[in-house]
């Protein structure tokens, strides 16, 4: 009998102990990486030491019957046991403290994902395992109803502001794998941070204690509908102070873009007229006036503007040299080109994501050129664009449809603003449709946002209707994110001389285009950024938004020469790629198996951190600066290849510095590139366009983009891409 009680009071002590190493493993940003590892390792120990002293428990699985009561406690515990195991394991194959040699023994992306999800599930049924055992616990206390009623009253309102925390912190994103990352406020008091958790453990607790004397109650012979009804009652009664609560704080997140209304709570204000505009620039002071012509088109009337960016913008890429430029009055859809109106003139829909509203992509400089074309005759206007072998020729005295110059693309997005957005220095995914995990400047506080303007939100992973959300100042919608946009202009330095109407460099091999994509990040939606791609170039993210002239228009024509470079890939191939986790290098290994290629993995002389957490600052700390890490081994006969397979990791939605070494460590001139990369789900990002700025006098083949290591298709997949880009194979 006494090695019973003592067996018991044992059992309570690690009951208590695994509670408070929950909440501490829940409160990261108080304990921090090292800490938290070391209580996981503790809490795995209690775990294990917790089943061996209920193995009784085990034994009886298989005796006795099954009443709800059974059933329900059995699939907690069991479900429990499992998320707790997971999240250890998960742990365990991320860790660079407590036992570094198990890193790795599930792919680290994969463990970070579950690990999170099956964190905050243990906690959850941790809550419920706790609370259904409380009946049982207090069957034998003496207590008066008052107290009851007291107790029942206390801890339903603890409840319900721990219902209201768990939704605010959202929690409900990670364990339902809407979100990879956890985003913490490290700003917040330890504390406090405690007592937040402690109350959301309460909420379930509460849960599975009525639900448990629910159960009970209706199992017994004299069972009555009003002692069920009273038992579940501290329940309902957390439930709603948890929904008023939130009415009252204001919680109205969604996953829907909003429609047509300003985001409330992810933008800066927008300051007065006279503060957005550069000194000296002029706009229209009213709304923009409609189009004499029935297509719906608004007109901007020219002005000044400082085009580029200034010095202090953060993300700021050097080929945004900031300069005064002067457009003319023009006329611009307010919305992009929809597939509807692209399938209708030009009897095709090239689009990945299908819907007539849904922005017409995946189509190439010269496809949208030939649509402006189309558009114009079918409105009875002078086609601009004539297309000849020696190259398009613009007619700039033609009163039809085309693509809009950079600059005006830019002077119509900002809509007098000087900010990064139009909508003010931040974007969050209320406000456009990005990658909406990673707001603007998530980069640099990704550990820590809690100085963010815009938090991260929804990433939605595909093109949403043109007109979901709130239009600019001068009525355009959609100038930051859904698809990126067509402009005329070769990419190119900016000539600071040329401030009148500037249509771009004389000459190039890649055509400029703007506004960024629904899988690119915040960083690559400002007004000022600059992507750039060859004139056969098509993406899902990548659509068109027609101009047109409004008055006196200027009479010159300019000549568009397609030089691209040899296509030719029938000659020597090299497979490069560069590789952290190991799956582009495992990508490459089964493109090499399928081609015999010779292939070269680039190493670095300092490498980067084997710890996940801290190669992801690395890796964002060198392309925030634009590193060039040193790279160790060298290709001696680079010049005997014409086709480069070369592979990276998405890396914060580019590539990692270490490629843009390589790419200007050599000569690509008349060399075809052939990208392939691996991705967390945001697939190519804005990488390919850092390959074609980096290496201008390169083809840039159809690129590969594999979700991680590829799984079971990967090697379909890759035979496929082989035969699209015309790479023999074995």
């Amino acid at each position: 009998m006494e090695r019973t009680k003592q067996r018991n009071r044992i059992k309570k002590i690690v009951d208590i102990l695994m509670s408070i190493l929950l909440l501490c493993l829940m409160a990261y940003q108080v304990t921090g990486e090292t800490l938290h590892e070391w209580i996981g390792i503790g809490m795995t120990a209690v775990l294990i030491l917790h089943h061996i002293l209920n193995y009784r428990w085990y034994k009886s699985l298989f005796k006795g019957k099954y009443n709800a009561y059974r059933i329900v406690t059995v699939i907690v515990n069991t479900l429990l046991l499992a998320a707790i195991a997971l999240t250890a394991v998960c742990g365990m194959a991320m860790s660079g403290h407590a036992v570094p040699f198990l890193y790795g023994i599930l792919p680290v992306f994969f463990a970070r994902r579950f690990h999170l999800a099956m964190s905050f599930w243990s906690f959850i049924l941790m809550g419920l395992h706790l609370g259904m055992h409380v009946p049982a616990m207090t069957s034998g206390w003496r207590i008066s109803e008052k107290s009851k009623t007291a107790c029942a009253v206390s801890f339903s309102a603890i409840a319900g502001i721990g219902l209201m925390l768990f939704i605010k912190n959202g929690i409900p994103d990670y364990i339902f794998f809407r979100t990879p990352f956890a985003f913490f406020d490290y700003a917040k008091p330890g504390v406090l941070v405690f007592i937040e958790n402690l109350t959301i453990l309460i909420f379930f607790a509460l849960l599975g204690t009525t639900t448990a004397d629910a159960m009970q109650k209706a199992k017994r012979k004299d069972k009555k509908k009003k002692e069920i009804i009273s038992a579940v009652l501290p329940a309902l009664a957390a439930i709603l102070i948890g929904a008023f609560l939130l009415y009252c704080t204001g919680n109205r997140d969604t996953d829907e873009p909003s429609r047509n209304t300003p985001a409330i709570g992810n933008t800066t204000e927008q300051s007065s007229d006279e503060e957005q505009i550069p000194q000296g620039s002029t706009r229209t002071a009213e709304p923009p006036a409609l189009t004499d012509i029935d297509d719906g088109f608004v007109l901007i009337s020219g002005g000044s503007f400082l085009m580029g960016s200034p010095d202090t913008e953060n993300w700021r890429i050097d080929d945004e040299t900031q300069h005064a430029v002067t457009v003319s009055s023009f006329y611009i859809d307010p919305h992009e080109t929809t597939q509807e109106e692209y399938e209708r003139l030009m009897g095709e829909n090239p689009s990945e994501f299908r819907g007539n509203n849904l922005p017409v992509e995946n189509i190439t400089w010269l496809e949208a050129v030939r649509f402006a074309n189309a558009r114009s005759t079918d409105n009875a206007l002078t086609p601009v664009y004539s297309i000849t072998e020696e190259g398009v020729t613009w007619d700039r005295s033609a009163n039809g449809y085309r693509l809009p110059t950079e600059a005006e693309w830019e002077y119509a997005c900002r809509a007098g603003t000087q900010t990064p957005f139009n909508y003010g220095h931040t974007l969050g995914a209320d406000n456009a449709n990005f990658y909406g995990h990673y707001p603007y400047e998530i980069e640099e506080n990704y550990f820590d946002n809690s100085s963010l303007e815009a938090k991260p939100g929804v990433y939605r992973q595909k093109t949403v209707d043109i007109g979901s959300f709130y239009q600019n100042a001068w009525g355009l919608y959609d100038m930051h994110g859904n698809v990126n946009e067509w402009c005329w202009d070769y990419y190119g330095p900016y000539n600071p001389d040329s401030a009148e109407d500037p249509v771009g460099a004389e000459s190039g091999t890649r055509h400029v285009y703007r506004g960024g994509g629904w899988n690119d990040f915040g960083k690559n939606m400002r007004s000022a950024y600059r992507a750039a791609g060859q004139s056969g170039y098509k993406s899902y993210n990548l659509g068109v938004r027609l101009v047109r002239n409004a008055g006196s228009a200027l009479t010159e024509s300019i000549l568009a020469r397609e030089s691209t470079g040899v296509e030719d890939t029938s000659g020597e191939v090299l497979i490069v790629f560069f590789s952290w986790s190991g799956n582009t290098r495992g990508i490459a290994q089964e493109i090499r198996r399928q081609t015999g290629a010779d292939s070269f993995e680039i190493t670095l002389v300092h490498p980067y951190s084997t710890n996940y957490n801290t190669v992801l600052m690395e890796a964002q700390e060198d392309q925030h600066r634009q590193a060039r890490p040193e790279i160790a081994e060298h290709i001696d006969n680079f010049d005997d290849y014409d086709v480069i397979l070369l592979g990276y990791p998405n890396w914060w939605a580019s590539i990692p510095m270490p490629i843009a070494s390589f790419l200007e460590e050599y000569d690509f001139t008349g060399k075809m590139i052939i990208p392939f990369c691996s991705h967390g789900g945001g697939r190519f990002g804005q990488s390919l366009t850092a390959i074609a700025k980096l290496a201008p006098e390169s083809v840039i083949g159809t690129g590969l983009s594999i979700h991680y290591s590829g799984g079971s298709t990967l090697a379909s997949d890759i035979s496929a891409w082989l035969d699209e880009n015309g790479i023999e194979r074995k």
